[in-house]
């Protein structure tokens, strides 16, 4: 079987599976969350940070054999990008008015993009790499790997508190 996305299919997959159920303030949350990934936050070190890491991408992915896996999420996030196909739920019409959601959407692009490469190349990343293009949407959505990511080393003390409280939880029985 043909993978698409390479080894991380499936996290890939369920990234793509969270961008199509993301309500509008999710997705205006993701957009806001680039501080600016457009060049409007100058001062922010994330900002160029992020843009040397982008800027590396495709030689990562060419060197990696995994060109036609990020032009294939490139895809589909383009098209989700451009889609107010999921801003209405089953049995609301669009309207005219719909053309208006498309705005947040393309705001928030580059962060989806980010993340959605992050996971194709993930094996092939540094971890801070990996971590400042996954900051945004871990911050948003969550962490597209599953429970098996909550589990390792970078996460950020997260799981600790969790176990406190399930141990308040269990005491508290």
């Amino acid at each position: 079987m043909n993978a698409p996305y390479g080894p991380n299919t499936g996290a890939a997959e369920r990234l793509l599976d969270d961008l199509d159920h993301l309500d509008p303030g999710a997705v205006a949350a993701l957009a806001a969350a680039g501080g600016g990934s457009f060049g409007t936050a100058d001062d922010d070190p994330d900002v160029a940070a992020r843009a040397n890491v982008r800027a590396r991408l495709r030689d990562v992915a060419r060197a990696g054999g995994r060109l036609h896996a990020i032009r294939a999420i490139g895809d589909e996030v383009a098209s989700w990008a451009s889609s107010t196909v999921h801003w209405f739920p089953a049995g609301v019409a669009g309207t005219g008015e719909s053309t208006v959601e498309i705005a947040p959407r393309l705001a928030a692009a580059p962060i989806v993009l980010d993340a959605a490469y992050a996971v194709v190349l993930e094996d092939l990343l540094d971890d801070d790499e990996l971590d400042l293009l996954l900051a945004p949407w871990e911050g948003v959505v969550g962490s597209p790997f599953g429970h098996e990511a909550e589990a390792q080393p970078r996460d950020t003390g997260d799981d600790d508190e969790d176990d406190e409280g399930d141990a308040f939880d269990a005491d508290s029985t």
